[in-house]
């Protein structure tokens, strides 16, 4: 070998040592340093030692931060100072690292790597729930509670009045999403994406509220009209009927029974005519009569059942008024145009049939100076007629009636049947001021021809007005 080739020789061989000494040295620097183009978690760790990319993930802690946004445009940012947040080295790096070969350095140095590794930290439960505590949307006087879907009433109807969701957290809800939140790395919080307001437990899509609300205003679907005469007419329908609904004990949606005896009562006060009469005398005066039993009176119990019942089987159109006194007419004058007209002060009975004077007669009526006078000031009704009829007074203290009296025709009129017209033989004359000395028992005294067509024409009911 010559000398030229020997040192060739030698330099390939010094070559190769150096190289396979930088090899080897390369090899042993990767065992201890990540490769270039290495990246965890988004960060750059080319050629750092474990320690140093321990470092910048703790830094990386440090700087972590979570935004939550909830309803209402709400914003707020936790800080990892704030959530109490530490780094925790549980060795995750050095395992990276020791997964790296180094001894392919060569081909490896040149690849990128990438890595997704959770983020190591300390949790603190008491630091997230303080930090949670301080935030202004979890404050009482920043938030509002959750509304029901409720039941209401607007233009004569019942109608939902939808559910509010309002702003209220929930603290346990809030706390376990933050954590999760920090667990999975996540920097923002969408609180009502998951879960964390209070929701209203009843809402409008609600079946059992939809069926109330159904069957309320089926419950207010009846409409009864009541015809009093004259063009008077009372409607029930909704209107009054929305406010009627009340709960039994049972907590079931009702007609407040008591409600409708009082509107009941309410119209037989207004309608009822017994007592409450105004009339045109003959001579044209107009007299207010106040007593007797002729007119309308309302029975307002049975009425008031009716009407439940009507109102239950959402009834349409006309509803009769059942009565328990009633008169010959409907309209407001129910006197009519047939009745019997007497004036105590004048001694003069009217009768009129179909509005025609049939007879106009003196009378004498009860005795003024013995304080039999009759009563007046009112208008009452026919109890009955009788032909011929024995006329008896009062029992005296041995039993006996005070008189005893043959008339041909009995016409009484009063509730008691005590007082009417009739016929008198005894009387010859009849008028002027006979009643103040000689008047009668309290009865109207009429001839007997006027008395024998008067008779002719009444009959149960007829009118007989006296003032």
């Amino acid at each position: 070998m010559t000398k030229r080739k020997k040192i060739l020789l030698i330099i390939l061989i010094v070559f190769i040592l150096l190289l396979a000494g930088t090899y080897v040295g390369m090899a042993m620097y990767f065992e201890k340093h990540f490769y270039s183009n290495s990246v965890i978690n988004g960060m750059d760790c080319s050629q750092l030692t474990a320690e140093e990319v321990k470092e910048k993930l703790k830094k990386q802690v440090e700087a972590y931060s979570l935004t939550l946004t909830g309803r209402g445009d709400a914003s707020e940012t936790l800080t990892a100072e704030q959530l109490k947040l530490s780094y925790k080295d549980d060795k995750a790096v050095e395992q990276l690292l020791e997964k790296q070969n180094s001894w392919f350095w060569c081909v490896e140095a040149f690849r990128d790597h990438t890595y997704e590794q959770p983020l190591s930290m300390e949790i603190s439960d008491e630091g997230i729930a303080q930090a949670v505590d301080g935030l202004a949307m979890m404050q009482k006087e920043n938030m509002t509670a959750p509304q029901d879907a409720s039941i209401t009433t607007q233009e004569g109807a019942f109608i939902i009045v939808p559910e509010e969701a309002g702003t209220q957290l929930n603290r346990e809800k809030v706390i376990q999403a933050v954590k999760k939140a920090i667990v999975s790395d996540k920097t923002k919080l969408d609180l009502d994406k998951t879960g964390c307001y209070e929701s209203p437990a009843v809402t409008r899509d609600d079946k059992g509220l939809q069926d109330r609300m159904q069957n309320l205003n089926q419950m207010i679907s009846a409409s009864l009209t009541m015809d009093f005469g004259s063009g008077r007419t009372e409607t029930l329908d909704k209107t009054l009927l929305i406010q009627w609904i009340i709960q039994d004990e049972a907590g079931n949606d009702v007609i407040d029974s008591a409600k409708v005896t009082e509107y009941v009562q309410q119209l037989a006060d207004k309608y009822n005519t017994v007592g409450n009469h105004t009339f045109t005398t003959t001579g044209g005066d107009t007299v207010t009569l106040e007593k007797g039993d002729y007119g309308w009176v309302m029975d307002v119990e049975t009425t008031s059942a009716n009407l439940l019942q009507a109102i239950a089987e959402h009834q349409q159109g006309t509803f009769e008024v059942t009565y328990s006194s009633s008169a010959k007419s409907r309209e407001e004058n129910d006197i009519g145009n047939s009745y019997i007209e007497i004036s105590i002060d004048q001694q003069t009975v009217w009768c009129y049939v179909d509005g025609e004077l049939l007879v106009e007669t003196p009378v004498v009526t009860g005795c003024v100076n013995n304080g039999t006078e009759t009563p007046k000031g009112g208008v009452w009704k026919v109890k009955s007629r009788n032909s011929p009829y024995t006329m008896k007074g009062k029992p005296d203290e041995n039993g006996e009636p005070s008189y005893v009296e043959e008339v041909t025709y009995w016409v009484p009129y009063s509730e008691d049947f005590t007082v009417g017209l009739h016929d008198l033989s005894s009387r010859t004359a009849f008028g002027g001021d006979i009643y103040i000395t000689n008047g009668s028992h309290g009865c109207v005294n009429t001839p007997l021809e006027a008395m024998e067509q008067i008779y002719n024409v009444v009959a149960y009911g007829f009118p007989v007005i006296v003032y």
